[in-house]
């Protein structure tokens, strides 16, 4: 049931899923939400090679192979394998492979079994990734991303949850008020109350029909098939969809009760009428999926159910017996057709609304992958244009001198976006050893340029020739919340050392006149400028190790 609501609320695909779990065995901080996004602008998603450069990104180590079942027991657990279930090609995590046994998660149950070699070589599919884990792996600034995506659960939470505790209050108040009395009002009310939730999860198909969720709900049975229902010619009357009139129905029902109070009988006798009204559709909506459909939607059922115990409760309350058409006043009225008309405009704004904003996400996925894509990207790159004046011996230099790429970052030590960098810097530093950075900084040698004197600080410590203290340093000032460098050159004190840094402030200088830098930063790719539809996060998809 919490995997359940968990996916209703947050939903993360096959491949996110098992990504996350394999990560959690390595002990590998990353939060859902980072590594569903990072996948999913992967320019191979959904794929093996999506899920090996994304841990590589983490700083873990790994490679894919083709072996047979029988040679598990020689790999080291836990490995990332692909079944075949059904029509789907899955992922799945081995955890052990013990006495003639593996033990792995199922991405259809949802939970660990195990089966026999020979049963599991019937889902088999010949490919698995082995993976290891450095001390240093994870994901960076984990801290602060698991605390906002907590965050967000929270609120997503306390939004899902808001409805059902204020009926649930107004419920035991009115019970505690009329005591037995109330009895059929207060199960009418929740069986509004449930009516909603189902209501709201028929509109969420609509919406998002391939929700984790969703699908574990509507694919119970060979004869269960939500989809064939709820996208069928009889799923919607004059272009207004079941689900949108269900949950007006039911959500209306409920506004009007918690506003006029559950036990308000001249309220209540316009709704038991609804009620009965309501039973010809039950009918309906029965035959149609027997006869006509020859297939079940659960929640289609579980509305005709919900409309059944509510007819029920009208009956044997007795409340018909007591029903005169005097005693309905026109307020009562104006409230439940003020809940039901707001209830269906909102519905009818809303689902658009949340159908354009899926829309818009996915294709926004899409445009990543496509911006992500190697050869356009390298067919973009040497369009743009080429450094002319070299750059060597100028500014820092980080990571391997020969290394296949070369990016060079002209900066400002006080711009804010080049501060942003930094970090991306970092990560494409430590998770590629085949990429050298160049930091050239466009100070002057002026004693007037304020730029001037962090530059000549951070070369006098990259001079010195110590490259954990030259990264320390620029993590400093790079990633100091106030640029202050009275107290970051009482951190790193010199002596003579700045004096000695003119010349090559001045060398940079020329440099970037020439090369005719405009704003900060610049990046350069092998002698190309990086083209402005991307960033230098970007090339950790690009860059391959």
């Amino acid at each position: 049931m919490k995997d359940l609501f968990n996916n209703l609320i947050s939903p993360t695909s096959n491949i996110a899923n098992i990504t996350y779990i394999f990560c959690h065995e390595l002990k590998v901080t990353i939060t859902k939400t980072t590594l569903q996004k990072e996948l999913e602008e992967h320019p191979d998603y959904p794929s093996l090679l999506s899920i090996s450069d994304v841990l590589k990104s983490l700083g873990v180590e790994n490679f894919a192979i083709k072996k047979e079942i029988e040679n598990f027991s020689e790999f080291p657990v836990p490995f990332i394998t692909q079944l075949k279930i059904g029509h789907e090609n899955l992922f799945s995590v081995v955890f052990n492979t013990s006495n003639n046994q593996i033990f792995f998660w199922h991405p259809i149950e949802k939970k660990k079994i195990s089966l026999s070699y020979g049963q599991f070589n019937e889902l088999f599919s010949g490919y698995i990734l082995l993976a290891e884990a450095s001390d240093m792996a994870g994901e960076t600034d984990y801290a602060k991303h698991l605390k906002h995506e907590k965050v967000s659960q929270i609120k997503k939470i306390i939004s899902l949850l808001s409805m059902p505790l204020l009926t649930i209050i107004a419920c035991v108040i009115c019970f505690v008020s009329f005591e037995i009395s109330a009895f059929p009002a207060v199960v009418y009310t929740l069986l509004a109350l449930a009516g909603t939730f189902i209501g709201t999860l028929l509109l969420w198909y609509e919406v998002d029909k391939y929700n984790p969720a969703l699908q574990q709900i509507c694919s119970r049975g060979k004869k269960t098939n939500c989809n064939a229902i709820l996208s069928s010619t009889g799923s919607s009357i004059f272009g207004i969809s079941w689900s949108t009139i269900g949950f007006t129905y039911f959500a209306g029902m409920l506004i009007s009760l918690l506003v006029s109070g559950i036990y308000n009988r001249t309220n209540l006798d316009i709704l038991i009428w609804l009620s009965v009204l309501a039973l010809p559709y039950i009918i309906f909506s029965i035959y149609y999926q027997a006869k006509i459909a020859k297939q079940w939607c659960t929640l289609c059922l579980t509305v005709q159910a919900i409309l059944a115990l509510q007819f029920m409760c009208v009956f044997f309350g007795g409340y018909y017996k007591t029903f005169n058409i005097t005693n309905i006043h026109v307020l009562n009225v104006f409230i439940v057709l003020l809940s039901f008309t707001i209830t269906f405009l909102i519905v009818s704004i809303l689902l658009p609304a949340l159908r354009s904003a899926r829309e818009n996400k996915q294709n926004k996925n899409e445009l990543q992958r496509l911006k992500h894509n190697p050869q356009i990207f390298n067919t973009l790159l040497i369009k743009q244009r080429s450094i002319s004046e070299p750059s060597d011996g100028l500014g820092i230099s980080l990571g391997h001198p020969n290394a296949k790429y070369k990016l060079i970052k002209v900066c400002n030590p006080y711009c804010g976006p080049c501060a942003k960098a930094h970090p991306a810097i970092e990560e494409l530093l430590k998770n590629n050893p085949d990429v050298q950075v160049q930091i050239i900084f466009t100070a002057s040698d002026d004693e007037k340029d304020i730029k001037a004197y962090p530059v000549k600080h951070l070369l006098a410590i990259a001079g010195m020739n110590n490259k954990q203290q030259t990264k320390q340093a620029l993590d400093d000032w790079y990633l100091a919340d106030k640029k202050n460098y009275g107290l970051f050159a009482a951190k790193y004190p010199m002596n003579g050392e700045l004096n000695q840094q003119g010349e090559k402030v001045k060398a940079m200088r020329q440099w970037c006149n020439k090369t005719e830098i405009a704003f900060t930063p610049t990046f350069f790719l092998n002698g190309y400028l990086l083209p402005e539809q991307y960033s230098v996060t970007d090339l950790k998809y690009l860059l391959s190790v």
